[in-house]
């Protein structure tokens, strides 16, 4: 008994540690936010001499981080949506119709969890279709590149919805659509959720995506904004580091707001998904 609660004491020490070591970039970047460009310039861990709380204002003008706000709000959040809601109408086709073309299509999509996107013939794919610097081709291209994770969550949490369900709502003249969407996709709103947060993150942080597919700044997400900001105000020379910092945090905190609102229900959506698969 005690070595068992030795144990967890030492395991929460260990994991207390982890989570100082992950904080420390964050209050650095945070301290420096609130520096002078030359104090800011050394990344020490120290209070600021003086607290420039104008880097936030010159972040929000000259950064234009409204722009960046309302962009990557309507990427994130269609590509979220779309991504999530033909993972899960795949997810139940290939659930409830187990032959072989669904198992191949089913290992196609896990095979999408594991590998990497290959962004030139993306861009030439996007290209042919008239997509490129097109904010309807960013949302699209960000919503393929989340529905394999998606599909992952529903087919585990499908394979627990018991098929008399189907057999029930066919027998009493209910449409292919309407079986669905009204009868099986209201049950799927724990996983639907954490795939929406999920996918929602990744959209906000596809820094690659937008890079390669939009051309024009005022279509950028706040995270390439940042990057044209760093750009915009750093030389071979000599870098505003405290400026840079104050856009970083800007940036950070809308998906640290979405993640604190949403972690119970990812957590339950993963946990759900993985009792019932």
């Amino acid at each position: 008994m005690r070595r068992k609660k030795g144990f967890s004491i030492l395991l929460q020490i260990v994991c207390w540690a982890f989570s100082l070591i992950v904080l420390v970039p964050f209050v650095l970047i945070l301290l420096n936010s609130l520096k002078p460009s030359a104090e800011a310039a050394f990344f020490s861990m120290s209070l600021p001499s003086e607290f420039k709380w104008d880097n936030y204002v010159n972040a929000f003008v000259k950064g234009h981080v409204l722009r960046g706000y309302y962009n990557s709000l309507v990427m994130s959040s269609a590509s979220a949506i779309i991504g999530v809601v033909f993972a899960a109408l795949a997810s139940f086709i290939i659930v409830r119709s187990t032959n072989f073309t669904n198992k191949v299509l089913y290992g196609y999509f896990f095979f999408g969890v594991v590998a990497t996107g290959n962004m030139v013939t993306t861009t030439m794919i996007m290209s042919k279709l008239h997509l490129m610097n097109s904010i309807t081709g960013a949302i699209l291209l960000l919503a393929t590149q989340g529905i394999s994770f998606a599909m992952l969550l529903f087919t585990g949490f499908i394979k627990g919805i018991p098929r008399e369900l189907d057999e029930a709502a066919v027998m009493d003249g209910a449409k292919a659509e309407t079986l669905f969407f009204r009868i099986i996709f209201p049950l799927l709103k724990p996983v639907t959720v954490t795939g929406i947060m999920l996918n929602f993150l990744g959209a906000w942080n596809g820094f690659e995506t937008q890079l390669y597919i939009l051309t024009d700044s005022k279509k950028w997400g706040a995270i390439l904004s940042m990057y044209g900001v760093y750009g915009e105000f750093s030389s071979p020379w000599s870098k505003d580091w405290g400026l840079i910092s104050a856009y970083i945090v800007l940036t950070i905190i809308p998906v640290l707001i979405v993640y604190l609102i949403g972690q119970k229900y990812i957590i339950e959506g993963m946990t759900a998904g993985a009792v019932k698969g």
